[in-house]
């Protein structure tokens, strides 16, 4: 029951409660929260396909044209604890993002939602989220009917700095490490360290943190 309804809705939450109590006003925290892209437990997973979450970021170029927006990727396959991270400049086409999708077909895509609405009379480019309308008609045109769309507010998700932050945290540095030429200390995977120069896809490894 719990697999079909995740396959249907594309996750689902779980409470419990937290002390016993005669009143009528339960106490209850969030337990557990099952989604398609986060999923495993072999119980609940319902087929043998990587389950993959991908966090995107976008950055519109900077004449406002569409044609030269620049992207973060991090794709985490659950089942298997693997992740990527990558970051590159696209077309209006959005001819490398496609292609990644395509062969990708993720079960869970996660964007921040941001309200940046740009005058389109000017030539601009509208924004929904942090994606701008060509990234998203060509997602909806491509991703598998199945894939959850999971925006984050404003408030949620980790920015530039706070991912950063973050990873200090996770992989913290020696005690004789001299930090003061280095964003991140040696611990930190080279991987990781190596998309320092890329802000984009430094913030979806943040979203996907988080």
């Amino acid at each position: 029951m719990i697999r079909q309804r995740i396959r249907l809705s594309g996750g689902m939450s779980f409470c419990c409660q937290c002390e016993e109590t005669f009143s009528d006003i339960k106490d209850r925290e969030l337990n557990k929260v099952f989604t398609n892209g986060t999923l495993v437990d072999p119980e609940l997973l319902t087929d043998e396909q990587a389950g993959h979450c991908v966090a995107i970021s976008e950055q519109p170029s900077e004449d406002g044209k569409d044609t030269k927006n620049n992207f973060g990727i991090c794709v985490l396959d659950s089942s298997t604890s693997q992740f990527n991270l990558s970051a590159f400049e696209d077309d209006i086409c959005r001819t490398k993002l496609e292609t990644l999708m395509r062969q990708i077909r993720p079960k869970e895509l996660l964007f921040t939602k941001v309200c940046h609405v740009l005058p389109l009379c000017l030539g601009l480019t509208a924004f929904q989220g942090n994606l701008s309308v060509s990234t998203t008609r060509m997602l909806k045109n491509i991703l598998p009917s199945n894939c959850l769309w999971t925006s984050l507010r404003s408030v949620e998700g980790f920015s530039y700095d706070q991912t950063i932050e973050q990873l200090k945290a996770l992989f913290p540095p020696g005690e004789d490490e001299d930090m003061d030429d280095n964003i991140l200390p040696s611990s930190v995977p080279e991987s990781i360290r190596e998309m320092v120069p890329y802000p984009k896809a430094v913030e979806a490894l943040g979203n996907m943190i988080w």
